[in-house]
């Protein structure tokens, strides 16, 4: 194959240093978007918080009056907690016939003073609004991911990352002054879709850049700062409690974002696959100078990165048949692609499982974050405790994904969040501390499970494909997260175990597909889907180029 010979961008890289000072910079500013990606990713849970409520009285929103004897009267008390009905109260003082909320709804001010659930009203038979809310994120997240992978590799990852820090810093500020339900969820929308262009730009121009010695590292590091953007989240939540103010809070330091414009270079890489050589000199130059290293001649560069992209144009000839395609060509291309992921058995195969375990984790991964809220007595405590735990769980998938493997790694974690949710089932409703140690197990797992996976999809794929695989797998994970909401809030008050139950069987079946994917680790990896069919997964040589991580996600 032809990528197996000639000149390799690690080469090329290490010329210039491949694990150093401008690395760690490029590394750095990563860190910006992941922290606020976390922060925007959750805000939902008190922006909005939904208060402890009950039915209005008739006059009682004029006036503010209403004794306990009056609740009494006017509304239907549960016996066994001995709280008034949230969503019903009698026809009449004294009825015997319930109807809704027709003068409107009281809100306790014990744990949010203001959140968009009381601003609005999206309680009762309006709660599938605030699902909704969460769900458009989701879907922004579900866009971006489709569309931003596409316009990265025709523009540049540096564009794609500097235009949308742009847009992000507009919307999320803007969302603070949201006037209506309908602008609110439309300005989530932006930021959604415009934060995970940021996330998975910067994520791909961290990987190309870095050396294969600290890719991987990198790769499953890269995603702690968004954990530390989930505990930061309630910590300033708890210290500010009204939705506008807190949105500003939270947004406010997206202004760093603007940095990306003077202090982001462009991935060398990308820039040699696009033809434009001296543009990569430069970076390459400037990566040398910051690492202290001399590059050879101009000449002699010039040289290996011309033979390195004769090399990989080779592995995929279509590529060059027309290299100026419009934005909207390279749509339709990139949908061609994606029916090349599952047009031939093993190729199919592969894709299907890493869609659906995509699509499992991420369901998982939200789901449980927000029921936690739901089942600890403190929403703060608990979004910051599963914050605490991603740390940990990521930290400890890096040295398990070398001794034990990618696919045993994917395997367990999965097991182990479905059978901790599963088990939540079995503490009795009025307890919540175990209930919440469980759901922080299933958050443990599922967290490490969605770093493992998050690099084993760069793995796996061909080289042809490695992008839009990726980009198609976390298309995946955004129907499932898009759906966790639903399951929490809709479903939460049929039966508290019920979300339970679909996560931790939805975790089990996850595990058993996961065994469908082929093992990765210290095996020569694919360059095109015939290699996968057949049959490419060969122990990597030891000369170091064509080992696990020296092909670039």
């Amino acid at each position: 194959m032809a990528a197996t010979h000639g000149v390799q961008f690690e080469e090329i890289l290490s010329r210039a240093g491949d694990a150093g000072l401008w690395q760690a910079l490029v590394v750095l500013w990563s860190i910006v978007g992941s922290v606020l990606s976390g922060v925007h990713g959750f805000s939902s849970a008190f922006v909005g918080g939904e208060p402890e409520h009950r039915c209005a009285l008739p006059g009682e929103l004029a006036n503010e009056t209403a004794s306990e004897e009056q609740l009494r009267l006017w509304l239907p008390y549960n016996n066994a907690t001995g709280q008034p009905a949230s969503c019903e109260r009698w026809d009449a003082a004294g009825g015997s016939r319930t109807v809704g909320c027709d003068v409107g709804w009281v809100y306790s001010r014990e744990r949010f003073h203001s959140t968009i659930v009381s601003e609005w009203d999206l309680v009762c038979g309006r709660r599938w609004m605030m699902s909704t809310v969460q769900a458009s994120y989701m879907f922004g997240i579900f866009c971006g991911s489709m569309i931003s992978g596409v316009l990265s590799d025709q523009f540049g990852r540096r564009r794609v990352v500097c235009y949308s820090s742009v847009l992000f810093i507009i919307s999320s500020l803007a969302t603070a002054g949201a006037g209506s339900y309908a602008s609110f969820v439309t300005l989530r929308f932006i930021t959604a879709f415009s934060g995970v262009s940021i996330y998975n730009s910067m994520f791909i121009l961290t990987m190309e850049v870095m050396g294969p010695r600290w890719r991987s590292v990198a790769g499953l590091v890269y995603q702690v700062p968004f954990s530390c953007g989930m505990m930061a989240l309630s910590a300033a939540a708890y210290l500010v409690r009204d939705w506008r103010y807190l949105q500003l809070v939270i947004s406010a330091p997206s202004v760093l974002m603007l940095g990306f414009w003077w202090a982001l270079p462009e991935s060398p890489r990308w820039l040699i696959m696009q033809d434009r050589l001296p543009e990569a000199l430069d970076v390459l130059a400037a990566a040398a100078r910051r690492n202290k290293r001399t590059l050879p001649s101009d000449a002699e560069m010039m040289r290996m990165m011309a033979e390195f992209r004769v090399a990989e144009t080779k592995l995929s000839p279509d590529d060059d048949e027309e290299p100026q395609r419009s934005a909207l060509q390279s749509c339709a291309n990139g949908i061609g692609e994606i029916c090349r992921l599952v047009r031939t058995p093993r190729m199919r195969r592969i894709s299907l499982a890493s869609f659906y375990n995509w699509l499992v984790v991420s369901m998982i991964y939200y789901g449980v974050t927000f029921n936690s809220a739901d089942l600890s007595s403190s929403p703060y405590l608990a979004i910051f405790l599963a914050g605490l735990v991603e740390v940990p769980a990521v930290l400890l998938a890096v040295p398990l994904i070398s001794r034990v493997g990618r696919r045993p790694t994917t395997v367990l974690t999965f097991l182990l969040a479905g059978a901790a949710i599963l088990c939540i089932m079995a503490v009795p409703a009025g307890t919540a501390w175990p209930k919440l140690t469980l759901a922080m197990v299933g958050k443990f797992a599922s967290s490490a499970g969605f770093a493992v996976i998050f690099l084993y999809t760069a793995e796996f794929f061909p080289t042809t494909l490695r992008n839009v695989g990726f980009g198609a797998s976390s298309m995946c994970a955004r129907v499932g997260s898009m759906a966790a909401p639903y399951m929490v809030d809709l479903l939460s008050p049929v039966h508290w175990a019920i979300p339970s139950c679909v996560f931790g069987l939805a975790g089990v079946t996850a595990a058993l597909v996961a065994l469908l994917l082929p093992e990765t680790n210290g095996r020569r990896l694919p360059e095109t889907v015939a290699d996968i069919e057949q049959g490419a997964w060969d122990p990597a040589p030891k000369d170091g180029y064509q080992a696990l991580h020296s092909t670039e996600p």
